[in-house]
């Protein structure tokens, strides 16, 4: 009974990781850079996003792509904003994180101010 008791709980803890590391993990996407009047802005698909303004790196969301290949270049979603209207680009060199935001976007969140 002992060794059945042993066997049957090993036998859980595998399928549990086994299950763990099977899950669907999203495909990130190599997107690409241009510059726009010396800044630089992200293409993806058929939208370009421009750099709006800085934002804290806690208001990033889920790592949806990189940039040229590079995939130290990470880009996110913006806390639950549509990634078709706003993307973050992460800047590793001070910690923060730059806001982009599509060309055709009018509607600005709350409390966000364009700084470039």
């Amino acid at each position: 009974m002992k060794k059945f008791l042993v066997l049957f709980f090993g036998l859980c803890l595998l399928l549990t990781i086994l299950s763990a590391c099977s899950g669907q993990q999203r495909e990130l996407v190599d997107m690409e850079s241009v510059n726009i009047d010396g800044k630089r802005a992200v293409i993806w698909e058929d939208r370009t996003y421009a750099p709006f303004c800085v934002v804290s790196k806690k208001d990033c969301g889920e790592q949806i792509g990189f940039v040229n290949g590079d995939t130290d270049d990470r880009i996110s979603e913006y806390k639950g904003y549509s990634t078709e209207e706003w993307l973050v680009s992460w800047m590793p060199m001070d910690g923060g994180a730059m806001l982009l935001k599509e060309q055709s976007v009018v509607d600005i969140p709350d409390g966000l101010e364009a700084e470039y």
